[in-house]
């Protein structure tokens, strides 16, 4: 089994946290886009309550979405190809501002870390509308 159910699970708390915020969007993209087409992040998304108004299930081409997980969001400390060999995988959640700084990381295995998470949505929120 892999670590994917329970980073859903713990996905799912934030979109119900913030269900009525339009300024907070959700980015989950597939580390194994050769498998996971549109229609099957579709009927994944429908069978655990994704809400594709605000949390999009993002596929594509393979190296496109390595180097963003690595040159973007700093998800592997490897320099990978995105070839057939290549794997990126964490169980981390990263907290990106409206001016594409990232704000945080949180564990999304860990309950503790995902009420981190959403207090730290809060509180950008806050600034945000603050301005």
């Amino acid at each position: 089994p892999t670590i994917c159910p329970k980073m859903t699970t713990q996905m799912t708390r934030v979109q119900e946290a913030f269900r009525d915020e339009p300024l907070v969007a959700i980015l989950s993209h597939s580390v194994t886009p050769e498998i996971d087409s549109v229609a099957t992040l579709a009927a994944y998304g429908e069978l655990h309550g994704v809400d594709p108004d605000r949390w999009h299930l993002l596929t594509g081409d393979r190296a496109q979405i390595y180097a963003l997980a690595r040159r973007s969001y700093f998800a592997a400390l490897d320099e990978g190809d995105g070839g057939p060999d290549d794997f990126v995988h964490t169980e981390n959640f990263v907290l990106v501002d409206p001016q594409h700084r990232i704000r945080g990381y949180y564990d999304g295995t860990s309950t503790a870390d995902v009420d981190r998470l959403i207090d730290d949505i809060r509180r950008l929120l806050r600034e945000v509308h603050e301005g």
